[in-house]
């Protein structure tokens, strides 16, 4: 599975893309990709997919829950960008 890591403003993230994640859960992957010293590391998980003309994201906390991250967002916007999805 590809991997993107970003980050911003003193928060860093993993961000994979929807359509890679197969039958992955991304709470359980949120889990083993944020753990410090032991795997990536990072202070959440983003999630970003398109459906349609629409760009999605979800984005996980280390332990595993969903939430919603303002620094998640700039770099999932700009990775989009950066894709040409708009």
């Amino acid at each position: 599975m590809r991997f993107v890591k970003l980050h911003s403003l003193g928060n860093d993230f993993v961000l994979v893309f929807a359509d890679e994640l197969g039958e992955n859960d991304p709470s359980a992957l949120a889990l083993d990709v944020c753990r410090r010293h032991y795997s990536i590391g990072a202070d959440g998980l983003l999630v970003l997919g398109s459906v349609g003309n629409q760009i999605t994201l979800r984005m996980f906390n280390p332990d595993g829950t969903e939430d919603f991250c303002g620094n998640g967002l700039r770099c999932a916007a700009w990775l989009a960008h950066e894709q040409g999805w708009f």
